[in-house]
């Protein structure tokens, strides 16, 4: 993808954040509402900044911001997308919030419950070393070994939820992009949409566990 011109860099970001916004609405996210809130928190940036990012980073930091929910008019647009900071505060309960965003935006699809995480004393300790998830999806048990690595967020569970999801049939699947930074961005989708949102933005999302 091409970089914005480093003349306009404001310009060019309020520019595509409207287009963008308009495509989402197509693809049935409408945040248009929060249009000016959104472009805002992405071009207050230094300008040199500005014009070393390219679209990709800017369509998913607006992504990760329409996920987030903070401002009015992307409630209902946040319920399809769910954003989480890969390193994550909570280490306790890492996976259980992880589980309840990817049901939020199943919308009922995916019911999760018994959701347990044991984590060693010793490794929590160290900060180093594995925990075990434990949950049910509707209905059906399954388990996990989690990388522990300090506070980091072990992003092999994308491609493991997406087997998950895959046995139960459902037609969609977890499909992810960045912020460019730490910032994970999740949809929950199916093929057809994926596509569409490719043939509109020229962006692949990623297919965790697809091969």
């Amino acid at each position: 993808m091409r970089n914005l011109d480093g003349e306009d860099a404001v310009m060019d970001v309020n520019a595509y954040v409207h287009e963008s916004l308009e495509k989402l609405r197509k693809l049935g996210i409408d945040a248009l509402a929060a249009e000016k809130e959104v472009a805002g928190s992405i071009v207050f940036q230094p300008e040199e900044t500005l014009e070393a990012m390219e679209e990709e980073q800017i369509l998913g930091m607006l992504l990760s911001n329409i996920g987030a929910g903070f401002y009015r008019g992307t409630e209902q647009a946040a319920r399809e997308i769910y954003t989480f900071d890969m390193e994550v505060p909570d280490i306790l309960r890492m996976y259980t919030a992880f589980l309840e965003g990817v049901s939020r935006i199943a919308k009922g699809e995916l019911a999760f419950t018994d959701v347990e995480e044991d984590v060693p004393e010793d490794v929590l300790e160290s900060g180093r070393g594995s925990r075990t998830v434990r949950f049910r999806c509707n209905g059906k048990a399954y388990e996990y070994q989690a990388r522990l690595d300090y506070d980091w967020f072990d992003i092999g569970i994308l491609a493991f939820m997406n087997r998950v999801i895959g046995e139960q049939n459902l037609g969609s699947r977890l499909y992810v992009t960045s912020d460019g930074y730490q910032e994970c961005v999740v949809l929950y989708r199916t093929e057809e949409w994926a596509r569409r949102f490719r043939e509109l933005f020229g962006v692949e999302l990623g297919q965790p566990g697809h091969r």
